[in-house]
């Protein structure tokens, strides 16, 4: 018999303690979780999900808010209710809630919430609105008003930015759409003593890209030269590049703006501050027509030359003279790219010793907020960076921190983030002493700066302070060498960057530039020029027509030396480049007008086209006039060519316009046999290179003969010559022969 070997059984009770003892243990982990999660997870269905089958048939947009809640204020929004379903919207309601008790940790929180991720509980509902039925695609807006004494106003014991979310629900309570938002409770009323408050330096840069020339200006500097003289590209007396009329009404904005929020600080580009009927107070100054000096570095500066832009045009010393008061601090505002070693180091060559990164730096993103001032040494000195703080400025400025964030897709949104965001940043550090800097941007919308300015102006967690305290402020030193390596780094990767189109908008102005110069050198006539004889007695070298052309007053009132008014032209061509340059969005179309003086110039000079030509002989004459618009005499060599072997033109002639006239040149035909041609009339400068536009003619050859009399001629032609040889072989020959 096979007996079967038997276990320990002391070993096989262990076993069945241990395992009886981990189950257990498994079992009391798994309530805990279990009631971590029916504690953690709201009443209602979370956001994320609620708006999952619901979410597309209506939209909600905040439009106002009260995002500072005091003691006193109550709270109070309105809401837009988009209907984006195919059929009307009945019975829903909206609710907005928050949570009277929470406080938010971290900024990652924060900014979970205004995206929809957030797993937080807003069970204290401000209000329920009953919604009136809505047609499909249209909206209307939904007014909330709580008063102070509601309970979930009563029940906020701290102070600090607040969940808010308005949610719009059918009579089933299907969720129709979400936003979510903040508001910020002060410490107005509450047990709880305020701390000092946190530093804030609010910054509008005055400066516009809204330039124009209108058609009259234009007409007006091509045909008539003026005896006063300007002095150079932007300078504040060259009027002949005014602002539009959007760039004139926001003018009065800003003005209306600025007077009622004296702490905001107002650094202007001088050329755009002597448009303004009445200047308006500034606490500073930036590069004139806010030149690009970001762009500047990382180009070919021969080039900006060509196009007529010199160093000396964008000078912090040109900034100076052209403000002419007393000069306030003078900063270097960036434009298209990030700072660089090497940009800062051409704005502190151009005499700029503060620099102004008006959306901070990508190194500096997900820091704790701080003083974003630094102090770096470059080859030229010493230069003092202001950085602005990115999330607080990116707000002003009209983004949304991001896409997902449902609330910030409007103004009162960016307003409610702004205002909760700064709280926090105050709340994260109490008693940290920083200076923050936060800049608008150069086109703002006026009505979101004067809700931010006014919600700060009522803010006790900051103080709002001016450009000369910031200056004072100690330099932060925490991330120095950090961003000293990022904006080397920078300076070796700026060389290669060509996508931002400055190049093609550089191209375009030195082409310009070379036609004004070609034309004061090569096409205006001179005295040489003069002493050529022409090809026509009817190119007078004076303005003899003056008289007939009843413009002898302005003729007589015109500088003598032509260029003086081509000094005009080309300064307001370099005018309209300097602001094509500057670092608005927008700037770059400017160099289409400074193109269109170049095409102006060039075309005021033109050929009248010419009817078509019958030619009945073998040769002829061909007339050609030129018209000259300009107020002074011009050279032009007149080439014509024909698509013809039989039917040519002699190639070229020359000519002397007299200004305001017309003159004559004739081309000799010459016709080889009977046909048509083509021919193609063009100008060209002295230096034999084509300018203006091509006309073309047609040459008509009948010098032919008709197909019987031909053959007639010719019979005859061989009858005569058959007679005299039968003459020669049958006459009779004398003895003598």
């Amino acid at each position: 018999m096979i007996q079967t070997p038997l276990r320990p059984v002391g070993r096989t009770s262990q076993r069945t303690h241990a395992f009886n003892r981990w189950a257990r243990w498994a079992r009391i982990l798994l309530a805990i979780v279990l009631l971590l999660a029916l504690v953690i997870t709201p009443w209602h269905p979370t956001p994320a999900l609620a708006a999952t089958s619901h979410q597309s048939s209506a939209e909600v947009a905040l439009r106002w808010s009260t995002p500072v809640v005091t003691d006193k204020s109550g709270y109070a929004l309105r809401a837009a209710v988009t209907n984006t379903a195919s059929q009307p919207m009945k019975h829903a309601h909206l609710s907005v809630s928050t949570s009277a008790l929470y406080s938010f940790s971290s900024r990652v929180d924060m900014q979970a919430w205004s995206e929809g991720h957030a797993r937080i509980p807003t069970p204290d509902v401000l209000s329920t609105q009953t919604v009136p039925t809505i047609p499909a695609g249209q909206s209307i807006e939904v007014a909330v008003n709580v008063p102070t004494d509601q309970d979930a106003i009563k029940k906020m014991t701290s102070w600090g930015p607040k969940p808010v979310r308005l949610s719009l629900s059918d009579d089933q309570d299907r969720v129709l759409g979400n936003v979510f938002t903040f508001l910020t409770r002060t410490w107005d009323g509450l047990p709880t003593a305020g701390t000092p408050a946190l530093s804030l330096t609010m910054v509008l840069p005055l400066t516009s890209s809204d330039w124009n020339i209108d058609d009259r200006t234009m007409t007006a500097l091509m045909t008539q030269s003026s005896a006063k003289s300007e002095s150079g590209p932007g300078n504040d007396k060259n009027r002949n590049v005014t602002l539009t009329r959007q760039g004139a009404r926001r003018q009065e904005d800003q003005s209306q703006l600025l007077s009622k929020h004296k702490s905001l600080q107002a650094l202007g580009d001088p050329i755009y501050l002597s448009a303004f009927a009445n200047r308006p107070q500034i606490q500073g100054l930036i590069q004139p027509a806010d030149f690009d000096i970001t762009r500047y570095a990382s180009q070919s500066q021969d080039r900006y030359v060509q196009a007529g832009v010199t160093p000396e045009s964008w000078s912090a010393q040109t900034a100076a003279k052209l403000y002419a008061d007393a000069t306030p601090g003078i900063y270097a505002w960036q434009g298209r790219q990030e700072w660089t070693m090497d940009s800062i180091t051409v704005a502190r060559r151009a005499g700029y010793q503060t620099v102004i990164a008006p959306q901070g730096f990508e190194v500096d993103a997900g820091t704790s907020a701080h003083t974003g001032k630094y102090t770096f040494e470059t080859k030229a000195g010493k230069v003092t960076v202001l950085s602005a703080q990115r999330e607080l400025s990116n707000l002003a400025r009209g983004h949304p921190s991001s896409t997902r964030a449902t609330g910030e897709q409007t103004q009162a949104g960016q307003t409610a983030r702004f205002i909760a965001q700064s709280a926090f940043y105050q709340m994260e550090q109490p008693y940290a002493e920083r200076s923050l800097l936060v800049c608008f941007d150069a086109d703002e919308d006026t009505q979101q700066a004067n809700q931010i300015m006014t919600e700060l102006e009522h803010a006790p967690w900051i103080n709002l302070i001016s450009m000369d305290n910031l200056m004072k402020a100690p330099d932060f030193t925490g991330g120095s060498s950090g961003l000293l390596k990022a904006m080397e780094l920078g300076s070796t990767k700026s060389g290669t960057k060509h996508g931002d189109g400055s190049t093609g908008t550089l191209d375009s102005l030195i082409a310009s530039r070379a036609d004004i110069d070609r034309f004061a050198t090569s096409i205006l006539a001179d005295n040489k020029q003069d002493s050529q004889p022409t090809a026509s007695a009817t190119a007078g070298k004076t303005d003899s027509q003056a008289l007939a052309r009843q413009d002898a007053d302005t003729t007589a009132r015109q500088p003598k030396d032509p260029h003086q008014w081509l000094n005009q032209l080309t300064a307001t061509h370099d005018d309209l480049a300097l602001k094509s340059l500057g670092g608005t969005a927008t700037a770059a179309g400017l160099a289409d007008q400074a193109e269109a003086i170049s095409h102006r110039l060039l075309d005021g000079i033109s050929i009248t086209p010419s009817e078509s030509l019958n030619v009945v002989s073998e040769t002829a004459s061909m007339p050609v006039t030129v018209s000259n618009s300009h107020p002074y005499p011009v050279y032009a060599r007149i080439s014509a060519r024909t698509d013809s072997m039989e039917i040519v033109t002699s190639r070229m002639a020359e000519v002397v316009i007299p200004a305001r006239s017309e003159a004559q040149v004739t081309f000799k035909v010459r016709v080889a046999a009977a046909g048509r041609a083509n021919v193609d009339i063009g100008l060209l400068d002295s230096q034999g290179r084509p300018f203006g536009q091509v006309r073309r003619a047609q040459i008509t050859s009948n010098l032919r003969l008709s197909d019987m009399s031909g053959l007639i001629i010719i019979v005859i032609a061989v009858l005569l010559g058959l007679l005299g040889l039968w003459r020669q072989f049958h006459r009779t020959k004398d003895p003598d022969e």
